[in-house]
């Protein structure tokens, strides 16, 4: 059902100068999106074509209520019928461009309503959930109460007997910052004033661990014996090397209800960790030939006890001019591409293994590399993937095409420096490409998980969308999420740095203004905790900061996640250092982004301010 809408007009005599808005009613919390081409017709015969438009969602209504449409200026005095076109919707208002023969009035206020009662007290066995109770008195019958967790549910009050009165639990599923407010709206929805607001912090209660009982640390590194054989030469060691955009390692518990401990090497225990933990390192040391992690809580734990995690190190694609920071160098000539077939691969700056050529980065199981070169060191074969950057061989599946050669399973990305929309990425394991939209057709190469491809053309057989990524080469598009420019929406400024997100393709859109910058793949909500869509402004930016959430199976505690620019309560652009299932639903609500692409929207959006980017989240 569309969402009920109200076109006004102000205007100034004077100068016969008129600008445009558009009013919307509360919608209901199940509503579909409503969205359509939009039109204002000023009524003296121009037109003005105003794109695509969508009015809030339950969410995003209380920010984003009015919609400032267009302005006009009238040649000639007179009146004038204005029609704004919503799709098949019309909407009308009378504007007179006369000059009046005495001043306007001022538009009389609200009156009446009072807000007697407006409670917010905490449930003590439940930090996610808060007690509301609120009475309004002095309403009509035509006026309803709408309480806005800022988050969590919308709780509507009818009025009865002059009065409105409902206590409630507000459920929220992330800790954060909240703004509750009462709304005073008409039978129809549309807003009236606002009677009260508060703010509210839901946050877990942790227990700060004692500073004082931490040991020092015995050594800021500590050497590890690494046994080598031809078949676990490259399994990956405990080291890493830190980069701006991921300036902490990640452990995950080798087991539920693993303990930590006060200071390494104590029998002191500081806390359990629940399924659902991740950790963050912030340095290690070695007791009595032990090594230990200074996890993001101050405590410690064996390193014995926990399994390091390899990031993803999908990036996205910059569309137009420099970014914030380094990126790969290209290579000219012919490539090859290939996947890794084991759960961690180490990568050196040279072929070999020899103390003189230390481990610089790891890859992880089904990673996607293109092969610029080859070499020879003792015996074994290494594959050159990029600048000063050499994996073993053996670990690496080159792919192959339908006659059995080694060959590229597609071109690369065919506008590699200067890329352009749309564009899309490979989010399954593997993909076969065909010679035609067909799956009958022959294959005629094989795309890695998290590969870019330009999309060329699209078409529908026999019921299923194919994608043209180069000549002779098609691709389903159910396994890949396309990133396709987005009108800017008229509640975000001309100049104004903001991010696009759409949950139908699980990809994200940086732009300035009307340009678009960057694309990325991302992963948002799942059905159970689904995205908040709307138009939203940041207002939290954060380096790093710990998350939890959840209950049960649900639990999540993930220490140091970092790039966040929360954008509504809770939900927050951010980095996911514990999976690379980009592409695919998969967070509690929060947009996910791989850690370079978090770092690169994080780095960029900075010039915009603290209230920077603005996030549009839709669904197509």
């Amino acid at each position: 059902m569309p969402t009920p809408k109200e076109l006004t007009v102000d205007i100034d005599p004077l100068t016969r100068s008129a600008r445009f808005h558009l009013a919307f009613a509360a919608p209901p919390e199940d509503g579909s999106v409503d969205c359509a081409a939009v039109s204002l017709d000023t009524g003296d015969g121009d037109l003005i074509e105003l794109g695509e438009r969508c009015a809030p969602t339950h969410v995003a209504w209380r920010d984003n209520r009015e919609l400032v449409l267009a302005a006009h200026t009238y040649d000639t005095d007179g009146s004038f019928r204005a029609i704004l076109h919503w799709g098949e919707e019309r909407f009308t208002a009378e504007v007179d461009a006369a000059p009046p023969p005495t001043p306007l009035a001022a538009p009389a206020g609200v009156g009446g309503p009072a807000l007697d009662l407006f409670e917010l007290r905490r449930i003590n066995d439940n930090p996610f959930a808060v007690m509301l109770a609120v009475h309004v008195s002095g309403l009509t019958s035509e006026q309803r109460v709408r309480v806005d967790s800022g988050g969590g549910p919308i709780v509507w009050i009818d009025a009865a007997g002059g009065s409105a009165q409902r206590s409630a639990t507000l459920e929220y599923a992330k800790i954060g910052e909240y703004n509750v407010t009462v709304d005073l709206v008409d039978g129809r929805g549309f807003w009236l004033a606002t009677l009260g607001e508060a703010p509210l912090s839901v946050a877990e209660p942790v227990e700060p661990p004692a500073s004082a009982a931490l040991a020092p640390a015995v050594a800021a590194e500590v050497a590890l014996a690494v046994t080598i054989s031809p078949d676990v030469s490259e399994m990956a060691s405990s080291s890493a090397v830190a980069t701006p955009w991921l300036p902490f390692r990640y452990a995950r518990p080798a087991w539920a209800w693993a303990r930590t401990y006060k200071a390494a090497g104590s029998s002191a225990v500081s806390r359990s960790l629940a399924p659902g933990a991740y950790l963050a390192i912030r340095q290690e040391t070695a007791v009595a030939g032990q090594l230990w992690y200074q996890t993001g809580g101050y405590d410690w734990i064996q390193a014995s006890s926990v399994a390091l995690l390899t990031p993803s190190e999908l990036r996205g694609v910059e569309l137009q001019g420099p970014g914030p920071g380094p990126g790969p160098t290209p290579d000219p000539g012919p490539v090859r591409y290939g996947v890794v077939t084991v759960r961690v691969l180490n990568v050196r700056a040279q072929p070999g293994v020899r103390p003189d050529n230390p481990v610089i980065g790891t890859l992880v199981y089904n990673s996607s590399v293109s092969i610029y070169e080859e070499s020879s060191y003792a015996g074994a074969l290494w594959y050159r993937i990029g600048d000063n950057r050499w994996v073993y061989a053996a670990y690496i599946r080159v792919l192959l095409s339908a006659q059995g050669d080694r060959m590229p399973a597609a071109a690369p990305l065919a506008a590699a420096l200067q890329p352009t929309l749309p564009l899309g990425w490979i989010v399954a394991p593997s993909l076969y490409v065909r010679a035609e939209p067909a799956t009958t057709a022959a294959i005629v190469g094989e795309l890695p998980h998290n590969q870019a491809v330009n999309v060329l053309e699209t078409q529908n057989v026999a019921g299923q969308s194919w994608l043209r990524i180069g000549a002779g080469q098609w691709v389903t598009s159910a396994w890949v999420g396309v990133a396709r420019a987005k009108a800017r929406p008229l509640q975000i400024g001309a100049n104004e740095r903001w991010v696009g997100v759409c949950l139908k393709e699980q990809t994200a859109i940086a732009y300035e203004g009307d340009k678009p910058v960057y694309a990325a793949l991302v992963a948002t909500g799942l059905p159970g905790t689904p995205t908040v869509q709307g138009i939203f402004r940041t207002w939290w930016r954060v380096d790093s900061r710990r998350m939890a959430g959840g209950s049960g199976a649900g639990y999540y505690y993930l220490e140091e996640v970092t790039w966040t620019c929360y954008f509504h309560g809770g939900y927050a652009l951010h980095t996911a250092y514990w999976h690379d299932a980009f592409g695919r639903t998969r967070s509690h609500g929060c947009v996910n982004l791989s850690p370079y692409d978090a770092w690169w929207i994080f780095q960029w959006s900075a010039v915009g301010g603290a209230k920077s980017p603005a996030v549009y989240v839709y669904w197509s």
